[in-house]
């Protein structure tokens, strides 16, 4: 019974009970199978051709053909099979030439059963270890396969972070089988609109499920204009790369995605479209369009494709509703719904009428800000068990990508309105309430003479017990938070570069000697100082 990793061997020799001898040998022991003999030189080729054994006896001299003109045909066609030959003395300049040629060993007669037996079982282990080298090179290949898809990616992330000329490229570039031609490109960013929020319900496994339909569905609708390269990107989005051939217009191709994915699944995407470039150098280029682009999706709904081309440039950024947030945090602190309400909608509003001229990123960074700031007050007055839910939820919601501006305003609505009404219901006293409605009424009118008389009156108390509570709730006195207010409000004027005499009549002060003493008392400096340290290249008027 042969073994499982028995080598098969040929015998090969004109004298028949050499052949038969040779036969009757116990290979099987050895994990060796005979499959086959032959007594000349010509039947042996012939066999070894049929039968592609792993080893051959065979002597050097025989009829119609010898052993080294056999050896050299089998070694031609049969790289791997070992050959032993078998010589007489006579033979043994001969059978060295054999050796040099490319036979395994040769065995010198008269030899030994074990003579031979060592001779074969070497040869048997040098097969054996190419046996293993070869699973372990087709294991290797397999994995490589395997994971080219992931090489990929991987390489094509790194071509749109870092520039790399085609010269550092091409080596890789044919290695990894990259289907593009290697210049035209245009990058594309894709994101799947609200896909955390819808797919919320689901497995991790069909989650997955979905998002392979829609890479697949992507990945055809690109082919059948240009050369592509999809592959997932951070989060829920993809990036394609593809060839700008010029038959079709790039954003026409995402266009038809937006529709295939909507027309097929249940679910859309926003794409950013980058600016087309010639050289493979150019695509961080074309990828950093293609993010600004897909950023722009924060003004729609989704659905949509956006072009690099067709965002409106922003040189600066214009200072956009934050004077509106510590009323808002006032509000909050005051636990009041309705003016936290009226003070976001009136955010909103400012917000749209100057959306096409703003930076995407600059807007989200004051929702950030405001939603930041809001946190902040809530865990300073509510209890952390009471206000941790609400924050929670927010946060969950901010991780979906993509959020349209509608949106974002939404989750800040409900964040601190919800939260106002926490902080109405858990904390504040009367006291508490009377003396913030006190200080939103300061607020407005730092430009006024204002009085203690006149505040308290707002709030429908005495002046004196007005002053005692309001140092009792914070700590200073009335005259104390309306100079720290206006101090405030004088910097933000010198720092947007206000003149000093329109900075002193904006808080309150006619005089502008009194008023440069106390903003020195205050901050250490003057208010020329101080402007000069934000303005330096403006003279003071």
């Amino acid at each position: 019974m042969s073994q499982p990793e028995a080598i098969n061997l040929c015998i090969i020799d004109d004298i028949r009970s050499v052949v038969d001898g040779l036969t009757a040998m116990n290979w099987e022991e050895a994990g060796i199978r005979v499959v086959g003999s032959s007594s000349n030189g010509e039947e042996g080729l012939d066999l070894i051709t049929r039968l592609l054994p792993d080893l051959v006896i065979t002597d050097i001299r025989m009829p119609k053909m010898d052993g080294l003109h056999m050896l050299r045909a089998v070694l031609q066609e049969h790289h791997n099979c070992k050959v032993i030959l078998i010589s007489g003395y006579a033979d043994f300049e001969y059978a060295q030439r054999a050796v040099q040629l490319g036979a395994f060993d040769f065995v010198v007669k008269p030899f030994s059963e074990e003579e031979l037996m060592a001779a074969v079982v070497r040869a048997k282990a040098a097969v054996m270890e190419e046996r293993t080298r070869l699973v372990d090179r087709r294991k290797m290949e397999t994995k490589l396969r395997e994971s080219m898809p992931a090489l990929r990616q991987e390489y094509c992330a790194q071509l749109v972070s870092h520039r790399t000329t085609w010269e550092e490229a091409k080596e890789r570039w044919a290695f990894l089988e990259i289907g593009l031609q290697p210049r035209d490109f245009v990058v594309m960013l894709i994101d799947i609109d609200r896909f955390r929020e819808q797919a919320s319900e689901q497995s991790v496994r069909e989650m997955e499920l979905i998002r392979f339909s829609l890479l697949n569905i992507v990945q055809e609708t690109l082919a059948a204009h240009a050369p592509s390269v999809v592959f997932r990107a951070l989060h829920d989005q993809y990036l394609a790369i593809l060839n700008d051939t010029g038959s079709s217009r790039p954003i026409d191709i995402a266009e038809e995605c937006c529709r295939n994915i909507e027309h097929y699944t249940k679910f859309t995407v926003s794409i950013g479209v980058g600016g087309s470039v010639a050289e493979l150098s150019e695509l961080p280029d074309s990828y950093r369009q293609a993010q600004r682009a897909l950023s722009h999706h924060l003004f729609t709904e989704g659905n949509a494709a956006v072009r690099y081309e067709d965002v409106y440039p922003v040189a600066s950024q214009k200072p956009l509703a934050l004077e509106y947030k510590d009323e808002l945090l006032m509000a909050i602190r005051s636990g009041n719904t309705d003016r936290t309400t009226t003070i976001l909608s009136v955010i909103a509003e400012e917000v749209q009428k100057l959306v096409s001229r703003q930076s995407p990123d600059y807007l989200l960074s004051l929702y950030e800000e405001l939603a930041a700031s809001a946190i902040r007050t809530f865990y300073e007055i509510v209890p952390y068990a009471d206000i941790q839910p609400l924050i929670q939820r927010f946060r969950e919601a901010q991780l979906t990508l993509g959020l349209p501006l509608a949106a974002l305003q939404r989750q800040l609505l409900v964040l601190c309105t919800e939260g106002a009404e926490l902080v109405r219901r858990s904390s504040l006293s009367e006291g508490q309430k009377v003396v913030y409605k006190a200080m939103d009424y300061m607020k407005h009118r730092l430009a006024e003479d204002m009085t203690v008389g006149e505040c308290a009156a707002h709030v429908h108390l005495s002046a004196s017990y007005f002053s005692s509570l309001f140092k009792q709730v914070t700590g200073m006195t009335v005259t104390q938070h309306v100079t720290a207010e206006r101090i405030h409000k004088a910097k933000l004027l010198l720092v947007e570069g206000a003149q000093v005499q329109e900075v002193a009549s904006a808080v309150g002060y006619e005089e502008r000697r009194y008023f440069s003493e106390m903003f020195k008392k205050i901050t250490g400096q003057t208010p020329s100082e101080f402007r000069a340290g934000y303005h330096g290249d403006r003279p003071e008027t």
